[in-house]
Parts: structure tokens; C-alpha cells; sequence
């Protein structure tokens, strides 16, 4: 059943509420999901507002209702996740709160991989995961062994991993830190910050993880076969994929192909043309 209700909180479990923003798109798919965090009539978390939008504020406020807000959290600095968030802090009296050093809004202390933010009951530990964006963060709900991962794991696409920020062996390396942590403490459920939650999560992450290892083993087949270019290994890699979207693949495949020369598979002999490394 879609839950993704524009505007309209939906209850998600005992401390989550999620409220969509009405800006659907090609990075943003139904919209940027933001989470209100917390029991009922204790302190709340605010975690990624969204773009700046009257609807979508007010829409904020009424899931929060009367609570205190605790702070307002920034999985990532990307537009579509926290252009609001001033706006919401002012209003509220909290703390904007994020990972990034410089980030383009008024921010409390920075969080550092392992924060912990404890409220009313309700304890999140910030997860620094960089590969989308290397100031990226998922936040673990110990109360309900929940994961809040951005643009880390989503349901309804893969994410856009844009270099320089973004950086795919990091990428592979926070999906297979879920994963651990999965392992080891058990994790029930996923909150994305765009679509629908996941249940199961593991079997999504590591879906995910075995896509983008394919995507990686296609290109090293590409270069070895003398495609050199990345719009050449597009037409060739991408034919699953709608050509409207062949810009943002060759996005990825450009993270990919770093990733490739990172681990000296793989060398850019001239600028965007690529070899197969000397044996």
C-alpha cells in the first residue's frame, strides 16, 4: 500500500512520524521524506526538512504539534534535504545539527560519527556513511532497531553517486557497514529519505550491493573490449535504463571508473578516455 501521503504525517511506528514533501523528481522520486522523531508527548528529532516550501513547514509543524524539538538533523547537504531547516530551528528554538564543517546554514556542534542524541526516551547514533555525499550520515534508532538512511538504501532506485563529492568505494563500504550492523545488533527496518520504508532491509542493501558490483565488473568489460569513452560505455552498459536518464548514469559510471583507477585497475590514459592498466 503507498503511504506516501504529500503533506499529510503518517505513522509510521510508536516514536516515527514521516512527512513528504510535494516535490517529486528525477533525484527526489515522490518527494523528500522528513521525519519527526520521538514518542508521543515527549521531545521530538526534525530530521531532514526539505526544501524551503510553506506547505511543507506547516505540514512539519503539525506533526510535531506540541512537543519540544530537540534538534533538527541534516542527513546530508544536498538541496532537496535541508533548505528548511533554518526556518524550522527558528521557529522551534532548536539546534540545527549535521556532519558537514562548513555547512551552508547556522549549525550547533558538528556530529561525528557515533553522536548520540537521547530525548524523551528515544536515543539516535549518528552513522557517518559517505559515498553519496561524503558529509553523509544515517541515524540508528536504538528503541526500534531502525535505520533512517537518506540517500544511502532507498526502494525505489539506486542513488546517484556524483564525483568528486561522491565516491563509490566509500559507497560500498557504508552499505556493507548496514550490513555489519545488521549482523550484529540486528536491524529491522530501513527509512529512506525519498519513497517507501523497507522490510526486510538487509536483502535491499545488499541488492544494492551486488548492482553496483555488476555495474563496476561491466565497465572493466567495456574497457578491456576498447570502449574507451564514458557516453560510449553508457549506450553500451545502460541499455536496462531509460536513455532520459543516461545523464545521471554516466554520473555513476564516472564514480565507478574512479573507483576502478583508486584500485589501479584501471588507467585514464588521456582525459576521459580509459585503458586497462599495465600488467
Amino acid at each position: 500500500m503507498n503511504t506516501l501521503l504529500k503533506g499529510t504525517p503518517v505513522r509510521l511506528s510508536e516514536r516515527v512520524l514521516r512527512v513528504t514533501q510535494d516535490n517529486p523528481g528525477m533525484f527526489t522520486g515522490p518527494g523528500t521524506n522528513t521525519f519527526v522523531i520521538g514518542g508521543a508527548g515527549g521531545p521530538a528529532f526534525v530530521l531532514d526538512p526539505g526544501e524551503e516550501d510553506d506547505a511543507h513547514f506547516e505540514a512539519i509543524l503539525g506533526a510535531v504539534g506540541d512537543r519540544e524539538v530537540a534538534a533538527v538533523l541534516i542527513s546530508h547537504t544536498h538541496r532537496d534535504h535541508w533548505p528548511l531547516a533554518p526556518r524550522v530551528a527558528e521557529y522551534t528554538g532548536a539546534e540545527v545539527r549535521a556532519f558537514s564543517e562548513q555547512p551552508p546554514f547556522t549549525a550547533g556542534p558538528r556530529l561525528e560519527d557515533g553522536s548520540r542524541l537521547a530525548a524523551g526516551g528515544t536515543t539516535l547514533v549518528a552513522l557517518h556513511t559517505p559515498g553519496h555525499a561524503s558529509d553523509h550520515l544515517c541515524f540508528l534508532l536504538e528503541e526500534e532497531r531502525a535505520v533512517f538512511t537518506a540517500d544511502l538504501v532507498m526502494g525505489w532506485s539506486t542513488s546517484i553517486i556524483a564525483p568528486p563529492d561522491g565516491n563509490l568505494n566509500q559507497y560500498m563500504a557504508s552499505l556493507e557497514r548496514l550490513l555489519e550492523l545488521g549482523d550484529a545488533a540486528g536491524i529491522d527496518i530501513l527509512h529512506p529519505g525519498h519513497g517507501e520504508s523497507i522490510k526486510p532491509p538487509l536483502d535491499r542493501i545488499r541488492e544494492i550491493h551486488r548492482h553496483r558490483q555488476q555495474r563496476t565488473d561491466q565497465a572493466l568489460e567495456a574497457i578491456a573490449a576498447g570502449v574507451a569513452t564514458i557516453p560510449e560505455m553508457v549506450e553500451r552498459i545502460y541499455t536496462d535504463v531509460d536513455p532520459k536518464l543516461h545523464g545521471p548514469a554516466a554520473f555513476s559510471l564516472r564514480a565507478h571508473l574512479d573507483a576502478l583507477v583508486e584500485e589501479g585497475k584501471v588507467t585514464e590514459s588521456t582525459p576521459g578516455r580509459y585503458e586497462p592498466a599495465a600488467e
